[in-house]
């Protein structure tokens, strides 16, 4: 039996070029720009870092998520993970945000009374540590809050922790 080979490479050749020319079409998700602001109180937050992860609408991986910083202001805008670009993906987002990093200040020196006179004492054994201004709340940064990033994109969003 003659086999012919002369025509069959060629087309499968174009074949296998059509179905890589495809692999991911259909499947990429939309990113556009997301912004805004983050209040502690009444006050900007500054150096927060604020991470989203895409929830799946029935998909087991939804898309990359995105990731951003508060400047002085509290203003943030977010950059998606992989593939590095400005922007989020469209649709609902879990939202994180863990406080500043914070530089610990040394401890105020204790002092002590001698003869009823207050005195400081500079030994860091007897220092006080500074009181802490309020705890974390727990909720901002377990992935428990929402964010949905809608197909025009979102420049004014605006995240309030209360104090």
């Amino acid at each position: 039996m003659p086999v012919h080979r002369g025509h069959s490479l060629p087309a499968a050749s174009l074949l296998v070029a059509a179905l890589l020319a495809c692999v991911g079409c259909g499947g990429a998700a939309d990113v556009v720009p997301v912004s805004g602001v983050v209040l502690y109180g009444d006050q900007p937050l500054a150096g927060a870092g604020i991470t989203t992860q895409p929830i799946g609408q029935g998909t087991e991986n939804p898309g990359s998520g995105s990731f951003g910083k508060t400047d002085e202001q509290g203003r943030f805008t977010l950059e998606l993970v992989t593939p590095a670009m400005p922007g989020a993906i469209v649709g609902e987002h879990r939202l994180m945000i863990n406080p500043p990093a914070t530089t610990a200040a040394p401890a105020a020196p204790a002092t002590q009374i001698v003869d009823g006179v207050e005195v400081f004492v500079d030994d860091p054994q007897t220092r006080r540590a500074p009181q802490a201004t309020g705890a974390w709340p727990a909720s901002f940064s377990d992935g428990s809050l929402r964010l949905v990033v809608p197909p025009a994109g979102l420049t004014d969003a605006k995240i309030s922790i209360p104090r």
